[in-house]
């Protein structure tokens, strides 16, 4: 919508906030209730804009500008307008849904652009613990960062919230009370290591297994798993027994986790992840996992299996691929014969080469995740406009890049990097080891240079979108 095609109101609000130093996001107007409303942005506070008072918001809260009225996107304007503006996250009412994590709270108007094109439910305020750390935020800013997205772009529908990678109870009760709609709990910090242990050892301690983790054994040893290829696996009794003692502490813990979310909601989807592991899940790992939480009145939405191969951060898959197909052919025939769940692809992004695997497996019944690989774009357009920022953010990736993958499971080394990019930095960027470098090292440049970086990206804010947009949509379209 541009200028001309506004109302005589919103021209002149337009003009006006614009005059005040204001982005005006001429897309954003539309109706809630009675009232016509838009967004603007100063610098990166994001403003509810309105012709008249909205009814239900403290007056205290507004700002005036001549006949137009600000509602800071804050987190009490938010509560007392999330209502009347759709503004809740919601739990997943599409077969496929997809998760774009927003490192820098800049983007979710890119994403939604993207999104909102495709048969997919967004997951657009997606972050984790360590996210949280390494950006300085915390759920609630995430989760106003998206709603900001949201009335940039006038998007009404649905939208979910993920409180991604859980392994504590305090973490948990934080995203509760800013009211995400998807918790992903991750185990992979409680699951025992069955390869240490003699013979003699696992059988003292398949004596010591719960007595619901015994009837799992007892009820699925040998029970036979066919795919819609026709092949066929059998469950061993001796390798259910290995994966319950690896993932009985860890399940009982989700449970408990369940628990609590059940305390505060009523409805929410529930994920496990197992993906942050050595382990390679097998078909024994998946059936005792789900089998627990489910006799346990866990109701499951997603499961993310650790899948043979390597899902690094911001590059394709490497591995056989033979194998990784066979395994999501046992893992949703698994899902087909317990129901009621999908699988979810974690460290989803770029991994373009077997996203016709996952999408043909699963019949289009999935959730995948992406992060890191919209941070990138951010990354690209600092190499295309800026030279000399972008060799600043280098210097201080390799400076700091132990520490760095200390959060992450990657395989660069600084002895395979140049000390100085060379000319061609859109070339240097796509190489798999640089597009690692800067995926792992967002939070010490966040740190190092975040209002340089900031600064730079609000000045190409449109362009900014483009990279975005496009390449979010190069993922759905090999999705389909």
């Amino acid at each position: 919508m541009n200028e001309t095609a506004l109302s005589p109101e919103w021209q002149q609000a337009a003009r006006f906030l614009q005059e005040h130093g204001l982005r005006f996001y001429p897309r954003s107007i539309r109706q809630a209730g009675e009232a016509s409303i838009a967004f603007a942005k100063h610098d990166e506070q994001g403003f509810v804009v309105c012709l008249q008072p909205l009814p239900m918001v403290d007056p205290s809260a507004l700002l005036r500008l001549g006949e137009v009225y600000l509602y800071p996107v804050d987190w009490h304007n938010y509560l007392a307008v999330r209502e009347l503006l759709s503004l809740s996250p919601s739990p997943c009412d599409r077969p496929a849904s997809f998760g774009t994590g927003d490192r820098l709270g800049m983007v979710t108007a890119a994403h939604l652009q993207a999104l909102q094109r495709d048969d997919v439910f967004p997951v657009i305020a997606q972050q984790s613990p360590r996210e949280l750390v390494r950006t300085g935020r915390d759920f609630r800013e995430v989760l106003l960062s998206a709603v900001c997205g949201v009335l940039e772009t006038s998007y009404t529908g649905k939208f979910g919230a993920d409180a991604d990678h859980i392994k504590h109870e305090q973490q948990l009760l934080q995203a509760i009370e800013a009211g995400y709609s998807m918790y992903t709990i991750d185990l992979s910090d409680y699951l025992r290591d069955v390869t240490r242990l003699t013979q003699p050892e696992i059988v003292d301690k398949m004596r010591t297994l719960s007595p619901l983790s015994q009837t799992i054994i007892r009820d699925h040893a040998n029970m036979r798993i066919r795919t819609e290829g026709g092949e066929q696996y059998v469950l061993e009794a001796e390798r259910l027994v290995q994966s319950a003692i690896t993932f009985e502490e860890a399940v009982q813990r989700a449970v408990r986790f369940d628990t609590m979310l059940k305390e505060h909601l009523t409805e929410f989807d529930f994920e496990v992840s197992i993906d942050e592991s050595t382990r390679v899940t097998t078909p024994e790992d998946h059936l005792y996992v789900v089998e627990y939480l489910r006799r346990s009145g866990v109701q499951l939405w997603s499961l993310a299996p650790r899948l043979p191969g390597e899902f690094q951060k911001g590059v394709d898959y490497a591995g056989d691929v033979a194998e990784l197909e066979r395994a999501l052919r046992l893992h949703t025939a698994l899902c087909r014969e317990l129901q009621g769940y999908r699988l979810s692809l974690h460290s989803g992004s770029d991994k373009f080469s077997i996203y016709h695997l996952f999408r043909e497996a699963t019949a289009g019944n999935f959730h995948v995740k992406t992060s890191g690989t919209s941070w990138l774009q951010a990354v690209r357009l600092i190499a295309q406009t800026d030279a000399r920022l972008f060799t600043e953010l280098y210097r201080l990736c390799l400076l700091h890049l132990e520490e760095s993958k200390q959060a992450y499971h990657v395989s660069i080394s600084a002895r395979q990097l140049p000390p100085m990019p060379p000319a061609d930095l859109n070339a240097f960027l796509a190489q798999p080891s640089v597009r690692q470098l800067f995926h792992i090292s967002y939070g010490v440049l966040l740190e190092e240079a975040g209002s340089a970086i900031r600064d730079l990206l609000t000045t190409h804010e449109q362009e900014h979108y483009r990279l975005v947009t496009e390449h979010i949509e190069r993922h759905l379209q090999a999705l389909r």
